[in-house]
């Protein structure tokens, strides 16, 4: 019944067009899209998706925007070691989590130059979350990420997806508490 209740809950969210719950083969293609992405700059490494393979519930839901205006930041480029040297400034995200040495290269993204890498920079998917699911009874977490293009695409082949053409993509794994 909790599957149930997260698939229904998102269905009746505003802006939500269609729910798809993910297989064993369409999570497998999903993961084989996921890591031959990265080529327009650099390595690309989804923290998301990786933390999303052994939840209990993989969904896949196309809607008309994110389904929560983002307060943080999504994606960052990042050195092995862990140091950030650009990231995504959504409109949400309070700006005194920006520091002064930032330079803005566009309205919503920073970058910054304080240190030099130790490794090649990686583009990483961070995991979010949407609270209106985390609040439902029996729901002990939940992992979000909006995948590449090229697996957007993949999805909507894969479930036959035929709504309005500029839906984006989510992917939403949750856990159930016992």
């Amino acid at each position: 019944m909790q599957a149930e209740d997260v698939i229904n809950m998102l269905r009746a969210h505003k802006g939500v067009y269609d729910v798809f719950v993910m297989d064993g083969a369409a999570a497998v293609r999903m993961e084989l899209e996921e890591s031959k992405n990265g080529g327009f700059c650099c390595k690309y490494e989804n923290r998301a998706l990786n933390e999303s393979r052994s939840m209990d519930l993989r969904l896949c839901v196309f809607s008309d925007s994110f389904l929560e205006a983002p307060t943080e930041m999504m994606t960052v480029l990042a050195d092995d070691s862990g140091h950030i040297f650009g990231h995504d400034v959504p409109k949400g995200m309070s700006r005194e989590k920006i520091g002064e040495e930032a330079i803005w290269v566009s309205s919503t993204y920073v970058m910054y130059a304080q240190e030099m890498p130790t490794s090649d920079l990686k583009f990483v998917v961070l995991p979010h979350s949407v609270s209106f699911l985390e609040n439902l009874k029996g729901v002990s977490k939940v992992v979000a990420f909006n995948p590449a293009i090229s697996t957007n695409v993949f999805l909507r082949e894969r479930f036959g997806y035929t709504g309005p053409v500029n839906a984006t993509s989510t992917i939403i794994a949750v856990n159930f508490s016992e």
